[in-house]
């Protein structure tokens, strides 16, 4: 079967990913109401049965989904505004075949997340505020990364597509700056010493490569 995701441009892969979770939400019975003036954050009300709750967006093509947190980690930027977390991921990292929704409590995420900044803290890890952090969806045995890890082991999908589905359909101009949007508050941190930008390039290098964090190592050389 064709991988169809990688079929996809970048835009596209967004746009079906948050696309995909409106669509689940609204088949939950809710009504759904973005909530303007939130800056970069995609917070929407849902509304069903004459009760509402608050929730943000995430999609991932990893499944990893990221926050970030403010004040030294004593606060979470977006996540301590809402009371769920609504996640559009896909199935597998390698070669997906679908898409996953998720609706998690906003308090077990930002138990995870305060889990796992205080891990990376006590490891000696750069955390920048107003950048995202992520944390992986699934288990993760590396000891730095397992802390908040696996949070789907203890709530199942509220729906699953087929990319192929997905990708009939033409999502609009509103879905692409939403999308837009989510890339831009879990970007990359701007690092303004070279010591930071070692930190934080291990850390990535070692989620990408599956590694333990202590298996990286970084040579730097800088020619004048």
């Amino acid at each position: 079967m064709a991988n169809l995701s990688s079929e996809q441009n970048t835009t596209i892969k967004w746009k079906m990913l948050v696309e995909a979770a409106k669509k689940a939400a609204a088949a939950q019975g809710y009504a759904l109401e973005r909530l303007p003036g939130r800056g970069l954050s995609n917070i929407w009300q849902l509304t069903k049965g004459g009760k509402t709750k608050v929730t943000s967006i995430r999609t991932t093509r990893d499944r990893w989904v990221a926050f970030p947190p403010l004040a030294g980690g004593t606060k979470w930027k977006t996540l301590d505004e809402v009371d769920t977390v609504l996640v559009a991921t896909v199935d597998a990292r390698e070669n997906p075949q679908n898409v996953q929704v998720y609706m998690f409590p906003a308090d077990d995420v930002r138990k995870r997340f305060n889990g796992s900044y205080a891990a990376r803290i006590k490891e000696g890890l750069k955390v920048q505020d107003n950048f995202g952090m992520w944390v992986s969806l699934d288990r993760d045995e590396r000891p730095v990364f397992s802390v908040g890890s696996g949070i789907i082991e203890h709530y199942k999908p509220i729906a699953t597509y087929p990319l192929a589905d997905l990708a009939d359909g033409t999502a609009g101009d509103e879905s692409e700056a939403e999308a837009d949007e989510a890339a831009a508050e879990t970007a990359a941190p701007t690092l303004t010493t070279i010591s930071d930008v070692i930190s934080w390039a291990r850390e990535r290098v070692a989620q990408i490569a599956g590694v333990q964090l202590s298996a990286v190592k970084l040579d730097l050389k800088i020619e004048w």
